[in-house]
C-alpha cells in the first residue's frame, strides 16, 4: 500500500532541489494554457452573427407583374461563350464560382466574405492548438529526461527499501502539482490577455468583438483538465521504466560499467518511410478522391499529413549529428578540444535533442508559414494598389452645387488630370456603378481598348471571379417585364472603383456601365457626377493646388492612403497570431532552456571530471553555447523547409479559397531573420544552464566513484 504521506515528501524534496527545472516546467504548462484560453476567450467574444443576404440588385422598387399585382423579382445569369468552367475542379473548397449560375431570390448564393471569416477563425483556433501541442511536447519529454536524469536518485531510494509505488507516487505527485499550478497560472494570466486583445479591437475573425464579455467556461474547464492530463500522461513512460529499473547497473560505479543505456534505432529501411508514404499518397490521391466524400477525404489527408510529419522525426537526428560533425570540422581549427569535447558529447546524447529540436522546429516553421501568408496578402493588396489606388485621387461632389462645365474642363487640361465620373454603387450581390461614357471611352480609344457602350459592362477581377465570368460573356439582368443583355469587353480593377470603407470583398466588387442605359436611367443615373476619381497623366502627385481647382469637387481620399489602410488592416487582423507565435518563441526558448538544465543535472560528474582535467569554466560556458547553438542551426534549416512548405500550401488554399489572386513571394532576408531568431532563441537558452554548470562542485560530484 503505497504511502501518502512520504510519497507527498518525496515529491516536495524534488521539487525543492530542483526550483529552476520545476519553475521552467511550470512556466511551459503555463503559457500553453494561456495562449489555448486567451484565443477561445477571444473566440468567444468575436462576432459570430453571419452577414446578411443581399439583394440580387438594388435597383429600388419595380413595376408590380399585371397578371399577379406581385412585385416583379430582378433574375442575373451569365450567357458565357464557352460552356466549360473556369474554376478548375478541385476538393478544396472555394467562394470562386459560387454565383456561377447566377442570381435569383430562390436560390441565392451564400454572402460575400463569409466564408473568409470563418476561415480565418479556424487558423487561429488551429495556431494556438499547435502552440498548446508544443507546450504538451516540451512537458512530455522535460517529465522524459528529467527522471531518467535521478534514476541514481531512484535507485539509491529503492536500496534503503523504499518501495516501487512509494517512489512512483511521489513522481506522479510532482507532475501533478506542476501540472496544476502551470494550468491555474495560464487561466489566472488568460482573462487580462484576452481583455488586453479585445479592449486593442482583435478577434478571431477581423470583426469588431461583441459589446459584452462572454467566457466559455465549459470550454476553458475542458482544456484546462486537458492540461493536468496531458502532463499526468508524461510521466507514465518514466514511471514504467522505473519500475523496471535496474538497479545494480545504475548504481555500479561508471567506469565499470560495460555499456550506456542505448536507444532503440529503427532499422535501415525506416528512414525510407516518410518518402515512400508521401509518394503513395501522391499516385493514390486521385483516385481516394473520387472515392470519397469531401469530408471524408480531408480527413484521410490529415490522418496521411500527419503520419508522413511523424515519421520525419527520424531525419531529425542525422540531420542532428550531420550538424554536430559540421560545428566539430568548423571549430577544430580554432578550438580544437572544444571542437572535439563537443562532437562527442552530442553524438552520444543526440537522442534526448529529438524532441526538442522538434519541438523549435514546429514553432519557427509556424513563424515562417505565417510571414510567407501575410506577405502574400499584402502582395496582394500592394498589386491591386497598383492598378486602383496609389495613382488616384477620388472627390465627392458637395450636394446641391453643379460644377461649370467649361471651367471644369479648363481645369483638367491645366493641371493634366483625367477625370472619371462616377454615380453611386448599389447594394446587392451584383454592385453597380456608372461611369459617364465621355470621360471613359477617350482613354480606352487612346489605350487600344473596346469603348464602354450602353450594351458593355465592365467587370472587376473579385465580382468575374465569383460570377466565374471572363471578357466575352453576356451579363443578362431579368427585370420580369424585358431581358438586358451586356456584353463583358474587359475584367480590370484599373477603372470603376471608388474608395469607401467596408469589407474588403465588397470594396473590391462592383460592375461598371456606361451612362445611356435603360435598365439604369431612373435609379443610379441621376446620381451620375456625384463622385470623381482624377490621375495625373503621368502618373504623378496629384497636388492640393490641382484639386481645389476642381470645386465643387472636395477631396474624400488618396489612393495611396486607402492602401496605406488597407495593409494596416492586415496588420490588425494578424495581431492575435503574433500574440500566438510570441508566446510560442517564448515557449518554446523555455523548453530548451529546461532540457539543457536537465542535463547539466545529469551532467555534473562530466563537468566536475572536465574541471579536474583542467578545463576552465570559460571553456564549459562555451561547450554548453556551442550545443545550443547548434539545437538551433538544425531547427532554422527545418524549419525553413517545413515552413515554406506550409506556407505555399496555405497560400495556394487561399488562392483558391478566396475571391483574390495570392501568390507565394519568399523574402531571403526575412528567412534569414528568422533563422538567425532561432539561433539567438536557442543560444541565449543554453546560456543560464551554463552559468549554472559553472557552479557545479567537483568535489561533490565526485565523491561517489
Amino acid at each position: 500500500m503505497m504511502n501518502g504521506r512520504l510519497a507527498v515528501y518525496l515529491a516536495l524534496r524534488s521539487l525543492r532541489r530542483h526550483p529552476t527545472v520545476a519553475a521552467a516546467t511550470v512556466l511551459g504548462i503555463a503559457l500553453a494554457m494561456l495562449v489555448i484560453a486567451t484565443i477561445l476567450i477571444v473566440d468567444a467574444n468575436s462576432s459570430e452573427s453571419p452577414l446578411p443576404r443581399m439583394q440580387t440588385l438594388d435597383l429600388g422598387s419595380l413595376a408590380p407583374d399585371p397578371a399577379t399585382g406581385e412585385e416583379r423579382q430582378l433574375q442575373v445569369w451569365i450567357e458565357r461563350a464557352n460552356e466549360a468552367p473556369r474554376v478548375a475542379r478541385s476538393l478544396v473548397p472555394t467562394q470562386q464560382g459560387a454565383a456561377r449560375e447566377g442570381l435569383s431570390v430562390a436560390a441565392p448564393p451564400p454572402p460575400r466574405g463569409e466564408a473568409d471569416y470563418q476561415a480565418m477563425r479556424l487558423a487561429v483556433r488551429l495556431s494556438a492548438v499547435l502552440a498548446f501541442a508544443v507546450g504538451a511536447v516540451i512537458v512530455f519529454y522535460t517529465m522524459r529526461f528529467s527522471v531518467a536524469s535521478r534514476a541514481r536518485e531512484l535507485s539509491l531510494l529503492r536500496c534503503l527499501g523504499e518501495e516501487r509505488h512509494n517512489v512512483a507516487g511521489s513522481l506522479i505527485i510532482e507532475v501533478l502539482i506542476m501540472g496544476v499550478i502551470g494550468t491555474a497560472l495560464g487561466l489566472a494570466l488568460a482573462l487580462p490577455a484576452a481583455l488586453s486583445l479585445l479592449g486593442a479591437g482583435i478577434s478571431t475573425t477581423g470583426r469588431t468583438p461583441s459589446a459584452e464579455l462572454v467566457i466559455p467556461w465549459l470550454e476553458l474547464f475542458a482544456m484546462g483538465s486537458l492540461g493536468v492530463l496531458i502532463a499526468l500522461l508524461g510521466v507514465i513512460g518514466p514511471v514504467r521504466w522505473f519500475w523496471r529499473l535496474p538497479v545494480v547497473d545504475i548504481l555500479q560505479p561508471r567506469f565499470l560499467a560495460e555499456t550506456a543505456l542505448h536507444q532503440r534505432q529503427p532499422a535501415g529501411l525506416a528512414w525510407l518511410l516518410p518518402a515512400v508514404l508521401g509518394a503513395s499518397w501522391l499516385a493514390l490521391r486521385p483516385f481516394v478522391q473520387s472515392w470519397l466524400s469531401v469530408v471524408q477525404f480531408f480527413l484521410v489527408e490529415a490522418v496521411v499529413v500527419v503520419g508522413v510529419a511523424m515519421l520525419a522525426l527520424w531525419w531529425v537526428r542525422p540531420l542532428l549529428r550531420g550538424a554536430i560533425r559540421l560545428v566539430e570540422a568548423g571549430l577544430r581549427i580554432v578550438l580544437p578540444l572544444d571542437a572535439q569535447l563537443v562532437g562527442k558529447r552530442m553524438a552520444l546524447t543526440s537522442h534526448k535533442l529529438v524532441f526538442t529540436v522538434a519541438a523549435v522546429t514546429l514553432v519557427f516553421a509556424l513563424l515562417t508559414a505565417l510571414h510567407d501568408i501575410t506577405r502574400a496578402l499584402k502582395h496582394e493588396i500592394h498589386a491591386w494598389a497598383e492598378a486602383a489606388l496609389y495613382p488616384n485621387v477620388f472627390l465627392k461632389r458637395v450636394p446641391s452645387a453643379i460644377p461649370d462645365p467649361q471651367t471644369f474642363a479648363r481645369a483638367l487640361a491645366q493641371h493634366e488630370l483625367l477625370a472619371l465620373r462616377l454615380s453611386h454603387k448599389t447594394g446587392g450581390e451584383l454592385p453597380v456603378r456608372l461611369v459617364a461614357a465621355t470621360d471613359i471611352n477617350p482613354n480606352r480609344h487612346a489605350q487600344g481598348k473596346l469603348p464602354l457602350l450602353p450594351g458593355g459592362v465592365i467587370l472587376s477581377r473579385t465580382l468575374a471571379a465569383r460570377f466565374d465570368v471572363t471578357a466575352g460573356d453576356r451579363l443578362v439582368v431579368d427585370t420580369g417585364a424585358a431581358q438586358h443583355r451586356f456584353k463583358v469587353i474587359e475584367v480590370t480593377d484599373e477603372v470603376g472603383y471608388y474608395a469607401y470603407d467596408g469589407q474588403y470583398a465588397d470594396i473590391k466588387s462592383y460592375a461598371l456601365f456606361s451612362d445611356g442605359n435603360p435598365l439604369f436611367a431612373d435609379n443610379l443615373e441621376p446620381t451620375l457626377g456625384d463622385y470623381l476619381v482624377v490621375r495625373k497623366r503621368d502618373g504623378s502627385w496629384v497636388s492640393d493646388d490641382a484639386l481645389q481647382a476642381l470645386y465643387p469637387y472636395v477631396l474624400d481620399r488618396r489612393g495611396a492612403f486607402q492602401a496605406y489602410w488597407q495593409i494596416r488592416e492586415i496588420d490588425r487582423d494578424f495581431l492575435i497570431f503574433d500574440f500566438v507565435l510570441v508566446m510560442t518563441v517564448l515557449l518554446a526558448t523555455i523548453g530548451v532552456t529546461n532540457t539543457m538544465l536537465i542535463q547539466v543535472h545529469a551532467r555534473e560528474r562530466e563537468f566536475a571530471v572536465l574541471r579536474t582535467l583542467g578545463i576552465s569554466r570559460v571553456q564549459i560556458v562555451r561547450l554548453l553555447l556551442v550545443e545550443g547553438a547548434v539545437i538551433g542551426t538544425v531547427s532554422a534549416l527545418l524549419a525553413l523547409v517545413l515552413g515554406h512548405t506550409v506556407g505555399a500550401v496555405s497560400v495556394a488554399f487561399l488562392d483558391r479559397f478566396t475571391l483574390f489572386a495570392y501568390t507565394l513571394v519568399l523574402s531571403p532576408i526575412a528567412s534569414l531573420a528568422i533563422s538567425g531568431l532561432a539561433l539567438l532563441a536557442c543560444t541565449l537558452a543554453a546560456l543560464y544552464p551554463a552559468l549554472v554548470a559553472n557552479r557545479v562542485s567537483s568535489a561533490e560530484s565526485l565523491h561517489y566513484e
